[in-house]
């Protein structure tokens, strides 16, 4: 049944049993598939247990692709009577195992540790720039600007992690818990033990490198890099642990494999040992991530030792099933145009599906046009001639060989820069054709969020948007673009303005001038703490911000997306609330900036005198690096997608536009730029500064448009307009000629003999997310849809971090029963005890110092000392398992697909294996997390789906569920009980199965649906972090009822 309609080559790629196997896995040719079906074979022929398999995808998104393929063939190997789960497999991410194992094996020391995204982590930077960090002294070096030397810095760190030369002397062991001045004096002890080199901008990078990775220590951070470096140091320094892992007889598979780099490749090969089976799949021809460190070479490296071995293997699926074979002649041109990597031979592609044929030679086709805007409008305009109506699209043909009719969803626009993105999404919402963007459009290219981020600059005391005027994506050369105006953040706020009311967006007369006035008055407060009086704060509509201008308090610290949720009340924002058009994609973009706002406040506290530069920080970063991420769940059953090429890459689409294929734009003018990276001496040949940049053949640029022309299935068409003509459009040209396709400047040409079919709109959707994102729906479905299908981040405040340190404590304690349980007899020694675990960093706060930091602790000292002593028989007499992990499956009612949903248990009870009890801690969180707290029946839903789960996946028999109230005064009051019998479960499940399908379905136009938490609320409204900006009727009656 697994190598049920393979190829041969996919057959032996599924069934080898050599130790070591390379599959050069050409576009098109179903690697997911075999990878998945290869998992499935060593579970089901060879009995390899589940636990001892690893899969590494490039992304989160090919992991939950890759995790249903291998449920799907699990279920149809596994007998009827038995539940079909993945077990204790990993699939996911390099950098999400090395964290996870960091955990796993060094808990008290990792276990607070989150991975640092790159909006964080240039906040985390642009923090400590001038002070802690030293970061002046390279800028002054390298003679920079502030953004160029964060980026250069980035890039060198980045460097040294991923060819594992990153060597550090830390003070001590562990990092301080606490801010302020320990912490300070612990970063400024490091030193880089790597030789970077004499230069001076080398010597000043050592210093700002060595106290950047003790801040990252200190505040619980591992970034991307760091954290893949980290595991290898760790398990160097224990070669115990080491000698563990080479005995576990891994068997890996890595997708991907010509894009990883060199520490990863480490990764691999400890995992591995000698005694592991390895599985990697690739294909050099789509390596396009050279630029940050990834080298096609290993794969390379790989095909040649798998050759001259006699227990390895290379198989070369050829098979392209995806595109038709002018489609694949004219790839394979292209692929001889690209450099060749050591020695590495590769096939050319074969047409591996019959029933996918060339209609027309117009169906392929380059054309020019004599701009980009008449490109553009020719490209909505063909669009429709590919899809004209509702009912029905151009005839393609399905897997089986039926034939069915495009719909919009079938159709790409690609681009090779996200900043050329905005005249194709303009051209198409012109003509009326719905659009996604993936990975784009440029954030700061929306009129709407320039308005928002101009209200921000004015509370941050910033009289002017600077950047380099030779840069398109700097801020004023954006706001030239987009509006026309001055880089100041008066007239960018009120041209946005007149922007987005020819937009059609609904936007008052008056609300610039109340904007304005809002983000003045926030200045004087934050600048120079003024108090406004009850009547000057009358003006404004939002309580919050009335609130904060006449509190009487000295301002210390200012809350960044707190101030943003004010903006956003007082612009109005509730009037484009309606879960579509224009006024959905407004604030799909709002939320994006929500989430970059989020970025300034993750790594910590933002004190009145950090928060011009966090402002200014943004304004950085977001100009250069800000995308709004795919979301799956906003997209329209039927709309266009406009992408870089690098977001398409695993994509594949019936039609594809390759748009703007001009001069310096592709192959870029950038691609051969050599970074100037702040090394001296020796490291720059070991890490190959050079090969971070493209070649003189530009191979890196040749890969990229391989990967474009390789999204298409039946249609493609590459564009490019003006006078002057690419290197790569003169090379394109004689290829498509030669292959039967049209070269026309002549569009009239294009697209002939097309023939119509019935649509056919895919209704497999199937839905990755968890119980915590599951219970907003249940609570809300229009706060699901504002947090997590829009973006908007929740305010925070320096209770944030109390349940999580409450709960770090209560692991370790589950870690070792029988100690605490000893413990429980004498209160002062265990006291001390968990005050020690405190000083580790177990309870550690980021937002908060001082005297309620320490409150903070010392209640969760009692509330844990309180549990132990009330447990402590239970504690001496069983065993249990700690912060569980799981991911399981349930299918939609209608069999429209299904809903992975993801969790992780407090506690599993083992009782008497298989027979446990599951346990769920609510920590009494302060009241600013009120928002986070479940009602009686969302925990008892929580608790028999986590049973469903333990059922399910782990194997185990849970008879029980507890939900215990750590600070409860009351014995009666400090247990729930939770009936897990066969209907509870069945029933849970039913209400995930229903509560995930309305979110498939875009069921987001209703309101709260219980009752207020807190007694002194009139409606679950009040208790919304969105309250201010909801549009939905009840929303709008509560701010009404409040006025």
């Amino acid at each position: 049944m697994l190598l049920h309609g393979l190829t041969q080559k996919q057959k032996d790629a599924v069934m080898s049993s050599k130790r070591r196997v390379l599959v050069v896995a050409g576009a098109g040719s179903g690697k997911t598939e075999v990878m998945a079906r290869r998992i499935a074979w060593w579970v089901g022929v060879e009995n390899v247990p589940k636990g001892n398999i690893v899969a590494f995808t490039f992304t989160e998104r090919a992991a939950e692709e890759m995790k249903f393929r291998i449920r799907n063939w699990l279920g149809k190997i596994t007998p009827s009577d038995e539940e079909v789960s993945l077990g204790g497999m990993y699939i996911g991410t390099i950098h999400g195992f090395c964290l996870a194992k960091l955990r796993e094996l060094w808990p008290d020391d990792y276990h607070n540790y989150d991975i640092l995204d790159e909006s964080a982590r240039a906040a985390l930077i642009l923090r400590g720039f001038h002070g802690l960090l030293g970061l002046s002294a390279l800028q002054r070096a390298t003679n920079q600007g502030q953004y160029a030397t964060i980026d250069n810095f980035i890039q060198a760190y980045d460097q040294l992690h991923e060819h594992n030369r990153f060597d550090i002397e830390l003070a001590s062991d562990d990092p301080p818990f606490e801010l302020g001045a320990a912490e300070n004096d612990w970063c400024k002890s490091a030193t880089l033990l790597t030789d970077v080199g004499d230069a001076p901008q080398a010597k000043a990078f050592a210093v700002s490198a060595a106290r950047y990775y003790a801040y990252l220590r200190c505040r619980r951070f591992l970034d991307f890099s760091t954290s893949q470096s980290e595991f290898i140091r760790r398990l160097h320094d224990a070669p115990e642990r080491l000698k563990l892992l080479a005995g576990e007889k891994l068997y890996l598979v890595v997708d991907e494999v010509q894009d990883i780099n060199l520490v990863q490749q480490d990764i691999m090969e400890l995992l591995v040992g000698n005694s592991g089976r390895l599985t990697v799949v690739g294909d050099h021809r789509q390596s396009i991530y050279g630029f940050r460190g990834a080298k096609v070479e290993i794969i390379a490296k790989l095909w040649e030792e798998f050759k001259a071995d006699h227990n390895a293997t290379v198989i070369d699926l050829k098979e392209n099933f995806r595109s038709t074979p002018r489609i694949i002649q004219l790839a394979n041109r292209w692929a001889e145009t690209i450099g060749r990597v050591r020695s590495m031979e590769t096939p050319p592609m074969k047409h591996g599906n019959p029933h996918r044929r060339d209609h027309h030679a117009s169906h392929l086709a380059l054309v020019s046009f004599t701009g980009r805007r008449q490109e553009a409008a020719w490209i909505a305009e063909a669009i429709r001639v590919l899809v004209p109506s509702e009912t029905e699209g151009a005839l393609h043909d399905k897997k089986d060989g039926a034939h069915r009719g495009l719909t919009l969803s079938d159709v790409a626009v690609l681009v090779r820069s996200s900043t050329d993105v905005r005249t194709y999404m303009e051209a198409l919402e012109a003509a009326g054709i719905p659009c996604v963007v993936r990975a784009g459009p440029d954030l700061f290219s929306q009129p709407e969020v320039l308005f928002l981020l101009a209200a921000l600059a004015i509370t941050a005391r910033i009289d002017e948007f600077v950047g380099s005027p030779h840069n398109p994506k700097s801020l004023p050369n954006r706001i030239q673009s987009i509006l026309g105006c001055a880089p100041s953040p008066e007239d960018v706020l009120r041209e946005a303005a007149r922007v987005l009311r020819r937009t059609g967006l609904a936007f008052g007369r008056d609300v610039e001038d109340r904007v304005l006035l809002a983000a003045r008055s926030i200045q004087q407060r934050i600048g120079r703490n003024r108090h406004f009086s009850t009547a000057q704060a009358s003006a404004f509509r939002t309580p919050k911000l009335r609130e904060f201008l006449t509190s009487r308090h000295e301002l210390r610290r200012v809350f960044p997306q707190q101030i943003y949720h004010m903006l956003l009340s007082e612009a109005g924002v509730e009037a484009w609330d309606t879960c579509e058009g224009r006024g959905q994609s407004a604030l799909f973009h709002l939320g994006a900036l929500s989430g970059l706002i989020t970025g300034i406040e993750t790594p910590g506290w933002t004190s009145v005198t950090d928060y011009r530069w966090q402002i200014i920080g943004l304004c950085q970063y977001g100009a250069e690096q800000g995308r709004t991420e795919e979301q799956p769940l906003m997209v329209q059953p039927d709309a266009v997608s406009i992408s870089t090429i690098h977001a398409a890459k695993g994509l594949e689409f019936a039609a594809v536009f390759l748009a703007d294929v001009n001069p310096r734009r592709f192959p870029s003018g950038y691609a051969k730029r050599k970074p100037r990276l702040p090394l001296s001496g020796s490291i720059e040949r070991e890490i190959d500064i050079p090969g971070l940049a493209d070649n003189d053949n530009y191979d890196g640029e040749r890969r990229l448009m391989y990967v474009a022309l390789t999204r298409a299935e039946r249609f493609l068409f590459v564009s490019h307009s003006g006078r002057q003509v690419s290197q790569f459009i003169r090379e394109l040209a004689n290829m498509v000629k030669d292959i039967g396709g049209l070269v026309t400047d002549d569009p009239e040409q294009l697209l002939n003999d097309l023939r119509y079919a019935p649509k056919e709109h895919r209704r497999d959707i199937r839905l990755a997310t968890s119980f915590s994102d599951l219970r907003y729906y249940l609570e809300c479905p229009h706060d699901f849809y504002l947090r997590k299908v829009l973006g908007f981040a929740p305010t925070i405040d320096q209770a944030f971090g109390y349940g999580r340190g409450v709960h770090n404590l209560m692991r370790a304690v589950h870690m070792d029963p029988k100690k605490w349980a000893e413990l429980a007899r004498d209160r002062q020694a265990l006291e001390r005890e968990i005050k020690q675990l405190i000083s580790k960093g177990l309870f550690y706060l980021r937002y908060t110092t001082g005297e309620p930091a320490s409150n903070m602790r010392a209640k969760g000292t009692q509330v844990v000392a309180d549990y132990i002593e009330r447990y402590a028989a239970e504690l001496a007499a069983l065993t249990f398992e700690p912060e569980k992990e799981f991911e399981t499956l349930i299918d939609y009612e209608d069999g429209g697909g299904g809903a992975l949903i993801s969790g992780t248990i407090d506690v599993i009870r083992q009782d008497d294996p298989p027979r446990v009890t599951i346990i769920d801690f609510k920590s009494g969180d302060p009241e600013s997390d009120m928002h986070q707290k479940l009602d009686e029946k969302e925990m008892q839903l929580q608790v028999a789906l986590y049973a469903a789960a333990a059922k399910k996946e782990l194997e185990y028999q849970p008879e029980e569920g507890l939900v215990r109230y750590l600070a409860a005064d009351e014995e009666s009051k400090a247990e729930l009980r939770v009936p897990l019998d066969e209907e509870s479960i069945e029933e849970a499940k039913k209400v995930v199965a229903r509560t995930a399908r309305k979110i498939r379905d875009r069921e987001f136009r209703s309101g709260p649906t219980g009752e207020p938490r807190n007694k002194g609320s009139v409606t679950r409204c009040a208790e919304c972090d969105f309250k201010e900006f909801c549009g939905m009727d009840t929303a709008r009656e509560y701010r009404c009822t409040r006025k």
